[in-house]
Parts: structure tokens; C-alpha cells; sequence
């Protein structure tokens, strides 16, 4: 795909909903951009992590 086929393509701003700008993408305005930027920063996303089992015994004795 050419840079101005990925201008043709559609796409809705994750946050407001309406279509999004180039300019912003994937937002639509500075404000959207904004708005989730501050809800990374506030811990209101998060992102699963998954628990290694291994007891703090068994990690020393690999070291």
C-alpha cells in the first residue's frame, strides 16, 4: 500500500468515536489524543501481566 492508500482508509477515534484525522491518528483532535493520554498517566488502563510461577528458591538456585 502507497501513503495515500492508508489516507482513504477509514477509522474511528477510540475515544469520541467519530472519524479520525491524519493529523491525530488514531484520534480525531488533539483533545481525543489528549483525554487518553491523561488516562494512561492516571493507571486507568492497564495491561495484564502474567504471574511466573517459579518460587524466589528455585529462581536462585538457576542463578
Amino acid at each position: 500500500m502507497q501513503t495515500s492508500d492508508f489516507r482513504s482508509l477509514k477509522s474511528i477515534c477510540p475515544e469520541c468515536r467519530k472519524g479520525s484525522m491524519v493529523e491525530f491518528y488514531p484520534f480525531c483532535s488533539t483533545q481525543c489524543r489528549s483525554i487518553d493520554l491523561s488516562r494512561w498517566l492516571h493507571g486507568e488502563y492497564v495491561i495484564a501481566a502474567v504471574e511466573d510461577e517459579k518460587s524466589e528458591e528455585e529462581v536462585k538456585d538457576i542463578l
